[in-house]
C-alpha cells in the first residue's frame, strides 16, 4: 500500500462511522405527533365531542364531551389481535381501558373487548369502540352517543 494511502484509512472508517451513527438516531426518531388526530396532547386542550360524533385517542388523551364530561384513554392492557398481512386461525381480542370522568368529578373505569363487548355507558352517554389500529402508540376509534 502507498505510504500517502494511509492516513486516508482512519478518516474513511471515520465518516463511515459518523453515517452510521446518523442513520441510526434518524431510524429511532418518531414520527411527529399531531394533536389534532390524537384528541390532544397532555399540554394541550382536549377535542370537545358531540352526541354522534366518533374522536380517535391514543393512550393518555382526552375528550371532552358537550356536557363537559370526559373520557379519557387510558391503556391498552391485552391485545392478541392478528397483525395485517399475517394469516392467523383466531382473529384475536384487544382490551382497552377507558376512564370517563363527570362534570360533576365522578369518575367510571370503563373496559372494552374488541371482540364481544365493544359498547359501555356512562353518565348520559354511549361508548362504542369501532377500531383500534396497530400504530405505536395505539390509536382508537370511539364513537360517542347520547343515552
Amino acid at each position: 500500500m502507498p505510504e500517502w494511502n494511509r492516513p486516508m484509512k482512519p478518516l474513511i472508517v471515520l465518516s463511515l462511522l459518523s453515517c452510521v451513527l446518523a442513520l441510526t438516531a434518524c431510524a429511532h426518531a418518531g414520527p411527529a405527533s399531531s394533536s389534532a388526530a390524537t384528541g390532544g396532547s397532555s399540554g394541550s386542550t382536549p377535542e370537545t365531542v358531540r352526541a354522534g360524533q366518533s374522536v380517535s385517542l391514543q393512550p393518555g388523551h382526552s375528550a371532552v364531551l358537550s356536557d363537559r364530561s370526559q373520557l379519557r384513554f387510558v391503556a391498552v392492557t391485552s391485545d392478541s389481535r392478528c397483525k395485517p398481512n399475517v394469516q392467523c386461525i383466531w382473529a384475536g381480542e384487544a382490551v382497552l381501558e377507558f376512564q370517563w370522568t363527570g362534570a360533576d368529578g365522578q369518575s367510571s373505569a370503563l373496559s372494552f373487548n374488541s371482540a364481544n363487548d365493544s359498547s359501555k355507558n356512562a353518565g348520559a352517554w354511549t361508548f362504542e369502540l369501532q377500531s383500534l389500529d396497530f400504530a405505536d402508540p395505539p390509536t382508537a376509534k370511539v364513537l360517542v352517543n347520547a343515552k
